[in-house]
């Protein structure tokens, strides 16, 4: 039986900053988008995360979107089979309207603040705010800092590759994988988005969450710069060419670079995550001339410890931002009437219910 609960990323700190793809969340059947507005600690993402029980204990398939930046939070939820969209709607979440009062509309958690008592602490709030953004700035420069040791250790492995043979090897996949699979026609477009992200609590993947979609699962083996994003943005153009339905989730530091795809024609998914290691395994490693590679040996091992090194000071740095979000969510709570969002709650669930057919 699928897994009616799936966990991904719309958005990732990456090497060039926050990025996302919010707009992706979106699905195609959408009925309803609620926006909801309000500062860190008026309950925006409870409020999601109890809706998403509701809908998930009644059956349904529920998509929790979590936020990169604090993986305690969600970004987002998605009920496919109704169509609705809850989001988080303040920056940097920011998804432009579709038909506003049509199909979006804003559910502002900031009308059950204590304003008078809010603005006594208004100097820890922005003092905090400024501590937030700082540590973020050093968190992204570490990242930028590690891109160009990730693209050395690329280059290096890459020289030693013989990538006549992962040709070859590709083309046989794509031989078997579509064999018998007719071209529909029609063209889908492709949904992107991030299956594991670089957060406060380390890196966390959620590709098993999203994989538990599909029946057959490919694990696609590879030390970096031996082809792996080729392969699969290669067999994800011959699906697309094809008019079948592609998600996409691309990795996190560098976003040009995939993970993983699923292709729900087909009902199967190719992954280089480890969580799948020796599971249908396509291995890019056995096209690497180890007699070239051990030349590059001590410096890959260095690179490779100065690129854990960056990427755990980035780490630091998140963590930090988010201690200081949680501060500035001690001045919000106290002051939310929260007792007044409860019919709000229920509310809204019963016009979600609304687009049951």
């Amino acid at each position: 039986m699928e897994n009616k609960v799936v966990q991904l990323f719309p958005g990732g700190n990456t090497a060039n900053g926050p990025y996302n793809f919010f707009e992706y969340m979106i699905p195609s059947n959408v009925n309803r988008i609620f926006c909801l507005k309000g500062g860190p600690g008026v309950g925006k993402s409870s409020l999601m995360k109890k809706i998403a029980k509701e809908f998930i204990d009644k059956g349904y398939e529920v998509e929790l979107h979590y936020c990169p930046s604090d993986p305690s939070s969600l970004d987002g939820v998605v009920i496919k089979k109704l169509g609705v969209v809850l989001l988080d709607g303040t920056a940097p979440h920011i998804v432009d309207p579709k038909d506003p009062g049509a199909i979006d509309e804003v559910v502002n958690l900031g009308d059950y603040w204590n304003l008078e008592n809010m603005e006594k602490n208004r100097k820890e709030i922005v003092e905090c705010g400024k501590d937030i953004n700082d540590s973020f700035k050093r968190a992204y420069k570490f990242l930028k800092a590690a891109e160009p040791i990730y693209y050395d250790i690329e280059e290096k492995y890459r020289a030693c590759m013989d990538f006549g043979q992962v040709n070859l090897l590709t083309e046989h996949f794509l031989y078997d994988l579509f064999k018998d699979a007719s071209s529909t026609g029609i063209y889908k477009k492709e949904r992107h988005l991030f299956g594991t992200a670089i957060t406060p609590v380390g890196h966390l993947d959620y590709t098993d969450s999203i994989l538990s979609k599909v029946s057959k699962i490919y694990h696609l083996n590879g030390n970096i710069g031996t082809g792996k994003t080729t392969f699969l943005q290669t067999i994800c153009d011959k699906a697309v060419k094809k008019g079948m339905y592609v998600e996409v989730y691309h990795y996190p530091l560098i976003k040009e670079k995939l993970e993983t795809i699923i292709i729900k024609d087909l009902d199967i998914g190719i992954t280089v995550s480890s969580l799948f290691e020796g599971k249908n395994t396509i291995d890019l490693n056995k096209y690497l001339n180890q007699e070239k590679l051990s030349k590059y040996e001590e410096e890959i091992k260095f690179d490779e410890k100065v690129f854990d090194e960056l990427i755990e000071y980035a780490i630091d740095n998140l963590k930090k931002a988010k201690a200081k979000h949680d501060v500035i969510e001690t001045y919000y709570v106290p002051n939310m009437r929260f007792d007044e969002i409860e019919p709000l709650r229920v509310d809204l669930v019963k016009r979600i219910l609304k687009y049951e057919k």
